[in-house]
C-alpha cells in the first residue's frame, strides 16, 4: 500500500463554477491500485499559495503526489512554476515535451484542419523542472509531468477530466508502486425496510471488532423503484489476500444481526448482496 495526496488547483473549483470530479475519480482509481489517499486539497490559482501547499504536502512525505489543473498556456496556468519553486528545481525547456506538443498539433491539424503554432505562450507547457519526464497527452496539448523528488513521485496533470484520465491510465500507472500482496475488496449489501439509524446500531457492534475494515451506509429512502426504505451498506478492505477473507465473516455476522431487526410496520428486512469489487496491487 502507498500513501497519496492529491492537490487540485483552480479558482473555478472554489467558486462553484466547476465540480471537482477529478478528485473522486482519482481516489477510486488509486484505491483500486493499492493506494491510500490520505488527503485532497483544493486551492486557487495564487502562485504563492500553490507553492506553500506543495511544500506542506512534501513535508508530510507521501509516496505519491498528484496535482491537477494549471497546465495550459494561459497566464494563470502556473502549476509547473509552483512545483519548481517548491522543490527548488530550475525550469528549463524540455525537448521531449516540445516534441509531444508538436505531435499533438499535427494530430489536431489532420483531424480538424486546424493549424496551431508553437507560440511563446504554448512553449510554457514545455517548460519543465530539470530532470522531469513529460507524459504523453492523447486528449489535449499539454503534456503531463513526472518528477521524483525526495523519494516522492510527483505527477502534474491537466485539470480537464478527459486529459487527466487519459494520462493517468496510459502513462502514470506504470510508475506507481506495485505490491502483489495487496488486495482491495469492496462488498455491498442492500437492505430494505430497515432505517439507517437502526442499521447503525447493528453495524456499530461489529465495526469496533474489525478496525481494518471501512464501513459506510448510504440511505436511499423510499426509492421510486421499490417504494421501500433502502439502505446500502459498503464494506471496504485494503490488505493481504489472506486478511481480506475476513469480509466474508463480517458479511455473515451483519446479515444475522439485520435479520433480527424489524421495519417500522413490523416488516422483515430484505437483504440483497451486490456484486463483489476487487483488485490487486499488481497494476
Amino acid at each position: 500500500m502507498f500513501n497519496v495526496e492529491i492537490i487540485c488547483f483552480g479558482n473555478e473549483l472554489l467558486i462553484g463554477k466547476t465540480v471537482n470530479t477529478n478528485a473522486s475519480w482519482l481516489g477510486e482509481k488509486l484505491v483500486s491500485l493499492g493506494g491510500k489517499v490520505t488527503r485532497v486539497t483544493t486551492i486557487g490559482d495564487s502562485l504563492e499559495e500553490m507553492i506553500e501547499i506543495v511544500k506542506e504536502v512534501i513535508e508530510r512525505k507521501p509516496d505519491v503526489i498528484i496535482t491537477t489543473g494549471g497546465m495550459g498556456p494561459t497566464f494563470d496556468d502556473v502549476s509547473l512554476i509552483a512545483i519548481a519553486k517548491a522543490t527548488n528545481i530550475e525550469l528549463k525547456l524540455n525537448q521531449d515535451a516540445i516534441k509531444l506538443i508538436k505531435q499533438r498539433f499535427e494530430v489536431i491539424k489532420n483531424q480538424r484542419g486546424i493549424e496551431l503554432e508553437l507560440s511563446e505562450e504554448r512553449m510554457q507547457m514545455a517548460n519543465l523542472p530539470i530532470g522531469a519526464t513529460p507524459l504523453r497527452n492523447r486528449s489535449g496539448t499539454a503534456p503531463g509531468v513526472f518528477l521524483e523528488y525526495s523519494n516522492i513521485k510527483i505527477f502534474v496533470l491537466p485539470g480537464v477530466p478527459k486529459e487527466m484520465k487519459s494520462i493517468f491510465d496510459h502513462e502514470i500507472i506504470q510508475f506507481l508502486p506495485k505490491d502483489p500482496n495487496f488486495q482491495y475488496i469492496e462488498k455491498s449489501l442492500n437492505v430494505f425496510y430497515i432505517p439507517e439509524s437502526e442499521l447503525a446500531k447493528a453495524i456499530s457492534t461489529i465495526r469496533l471488532k474489525y478496525p481494518k475494515v471501512y464501513f459506510k451506509t448510504h440511505p436511499h429512502t423510499y426509492t421510486s423503484k421499490t417504494g421501500k426504505i433502502e439502505v446500502e451498506i459498503h464494506l471496504t478492505f485494503l490488505g493481504t489476500p489472506e486478511e481480506s477473507k475476513i469480509l466474508d465473516k463480517i458479511e455473515g455476522e451483519l446479515i444475522k444481526l439485520i435479520e433480527q431487526l424489524k421495519g417500522a410496520k413490523g416488516e422483515q428486512p430484505i437483504i440483497e448482496k451486490k456484486s463483489l469489487k476487487e483488485s490487486t496491487g499488481e497494476n
